[in-house]
């Protein structure tokens, strides 16, 4: 980690005379370029793209304090997206703040594989040339957090599949009731309040009322509907957390998986088999850590024995998104 640099550092504006321009502080500036310009940007309220087409932007001495405030927190290892309180997801902006989980780009894996699941299961009834009663859709997202996952899943069916979108069910879930409230202005932010509900409480189990209607609906109706969980659950162990000074200013509770980093999916597994989804079609979506790929494998097996199981890669080419599937009974 670089070491933080004194007032008198050669080429630091250090007087009030001086010129608070881009290029003198970014000479000074003892992070990474991109950085400093992300953060002048947020300062200024002006994008990047301006600041570095207008170099002799001249900046107030009270914004220079306040860069260098935050400055020094960037280098003890606090995440930019807190700093500036946004990140980008799916071309998508995000409030984000330490109670919540930094969105990554890994994860954009599980917005993916929820449009290609949605994609095929639309393009398998075209060929009948019928137009049934459509089934259905309820997605779940496990452990939301700031809501990233099932907010861009939305606005991209919303935009890609219209007729999905207004009929399906979205929800999201959390043991936390401030990442949750995150979640919901994330939500207003998209205009997507009124379709995404959000519930507090342990993995699936706030969800449990909505879940047993909907089948208890599937069963009357003699129909196969179609449940899709997305879970990026906390999935490291206490050793790795120890190990990994740079994400130590996030919330333990987003990323401690105890001793072996599954034991929220375990309890998520035993949560689904506790219900009767053999009428269904469910797809599960699980953002795991490469090193896990066996021992989730083996869990998925123990309790989704009739589901097919296929792993996903990053672009490290590492095993990252564990899919569990099985079509309607």
């Amino acid at each position: 980690m670089p070491t933080y640099r004194p007032t008198n550092t050669p080429g630091q504006p250090n007087s009030a005379h001086q010129s608070l321009d881009l290029t003198r502080i970014l000479h000074s500036s003892a992070l990474p370029r991109p950085e400093t310009e992300i953060l002048l940007a947020f300062l200024s309220g002006q994008s990047r793209e301006f600041l570095l087409t207008h170099p002799e932007t001249a900046f107030s001495r009270s914004l220079y304090k306040k860069f260098r405030a935050l400055e020094k927190k960037r280098l003890a290892a606090w995440p930019i997206a807190y700093l500036v309180g946004n990140k980008e997801f799916y071309n998508l902006n995000f409030r984000v703040d330490p109670a919540v989980l930094v969105p990554r780009p890994e994860t954009e894996m599980i917005v993916d594989e929820i449009l290609a699941d949605v994609a095929l299961t639309e393009k398998q009834k075209k060929p009948s040339g019928t137009r049934p009663g459509r089934k259905r859709l309820i997605i779940v997202d496990i452990g939301t957090g700031s809501g990233a996952i099932i907010i861009a899943a939305a606005q991209e069916l919303k935009r890609l599949f219209p007729a999905v979108y207004k009929t399906s069910v979205f929800g999201a879930t959390d043991i936390s009731p401030t990442a949750l409230k995150i979640a919901a202005q994330n939500a207003r932010r998209h205009r997507l309040a009124d379709k995404i509900k959000f519930y507090r409480g342990d993995l699936l189990a706030p969800f449990r009322p909505t879940l047993k209607k909907y089948l208890a609906d599937n069963d009357k109706n003699d129909s196969a509907g179609r449940l899709l969980i997305s879970a990026n659950l906390p999935y490291l162990t206490p050793a790795q957390i120890k190990n990994s000074p740079s994400i130590r200013r996030e919330p333990r509770l987003a990323l401690n998986g105890g001793r072996d980093g599954l034991r929220s999916y375990e309890k998520l597994f035993r949560q689904l088999n506790a219900y009767d989804l053999s009428k269904i079609a469910y797809t599960v979506l699980c953002e795991i850590d490469p090193g896990q790929t066996k021992k989730i494998r083996a869990l998925a097996k123990k309790y989704f024995p009739a589901a097919e199981q296929e792993l996903k890669k990053d672009l490290a080419q590492k095993n990252r998104l564990l899919v569990i599937k099985k079509n309607s009974g």
